[in-house]
């Protein structure tokens, strides 16, 4: 349940490219999740984005500081990458917002701001 989520939910320990651009996701929790990333993707354009079109720099892939980041520069935070999967998919940027809200309290106790 969202409000049962500890810290490690929204560190990634590890990350590999499946197929097509299909990723999977293991969080330092020990949850493990496939995501498929086309639909963000396919709506972004740019010096990020359009080299990640090849299979081969998309499969370049690789976990730094607990997010998930591309050989381009692209990177995403495992927050949003775990609000994603525990709800079923990629949403649009003000969905995820108000995931991300009822996931993460304001000033969670883990936070330098507590």
């Amino acid at each position: 349940m969202i409000s049962s989520l500890k810290e490690n939910a929204f560190r990634l320990s590890s990350a590999q490219s499946i197929s097509g651009y299909v990723v999977r996701l293991s969080f330092e929790d020990g949850k493990e999740f496939d995501l498929d990333l086309t639909t963000d993707l396919d709506s972004l354009t740019g010096p990020l984005v359009d080299p990640l079109k090849d299979p081969g720099v998309f499969s370049k892939l690789c976990v730094e500081y607990g997010a998930l980041v591309f050989p381009t520069g692209l990177d995403y935070g495992a927050d949003v990458l775990r609000v994603w999967c525990e709800n079923g998919g990629i949403t649009d940027q003000k969905h995820t917002d108000q995931l991300i809200s009822l996931y993460r309290p304001a000033n969670p106790p883990w936070s330098a701001a507590a």
